[in-house]
């Protein structure tokens, strides 16, 4: 078997595919050194995540949540996203459990064992927080719906579903 570059007899190529010596694919490869022989080792990559904790998410006797954070970029978010939940428990606590649009039954249980929020599909803002972000915690922006309806309300037909007649009222500058 000889080398598709140099031409040289070898027992085994280096890279079987373009058939070339362990010289001649060093070269493929681009080494600015045709001899200098690349070893790979099989020593553990360290991950790009750190295993130290960023924020905590504490919930106290008083339903209220405590942010142990760094003050960088993030720090807005998380404070938002917080905001969210409180107001998505308050909204919860307000409601009768129920899909607005067909009446099927929605969670009565706003956490889950881990202490995420259960059903966060079910808070649907009637104007949507990017075209009016200062509506985002105003409890007449809230829907309750199953996730068929939300997904109708957000992606589908608004005018064929009950509530948008409601909804019309609520926000009259804000319908076409």
């Amino acid at each position: 078997m000889n080398c598709k570059k140099c031409n040289k007899e070898v027992d085994k190529f280096d890279n079987s595919f373009h058939k070339l010596c362990k010289k001649c694919n060093i070269e493929r490869l681009g080494s600015s050194k045709p001899n200098k022989i690349i070893k790979h080792t099989k020593e553990k990559r360290k991950s790009l995540r750190t295993n130290d904790t960023r924020f905590k998410r504490s919930v106290g006797g008083d339903k209220t949540y405590k942010i142990a954070y760094g003050g960088d970029k993030r720090s807005k978010s998380l404070n938002t996203l917080t905001l969210d939940e409180i107001f998505y428990e308050e909204c919860f606590n307000n409601s009768d459990h129920k899909c607005e649009e067909c009446g099927r039954e929605l969670p009565k249980k706003f956490r889950n064992d881990d202490g995420k929020i259960v059903a966060r599909f079910r808070y649907s803002h009637i104007i949507p927080k990017s075209v009016a972000p200062e509506l985002r915690h105003n409890p007449d922006n809230m829907n309750h719906l199953c996730f068929e309806h939300h997904f109708q309300w957000e992606f589908g037909d608004k005018k064929s579903m009950k509530i948008y007649k409601k909804n019309k009222e609520k926000f009259p500058s804000r319908f076409n």
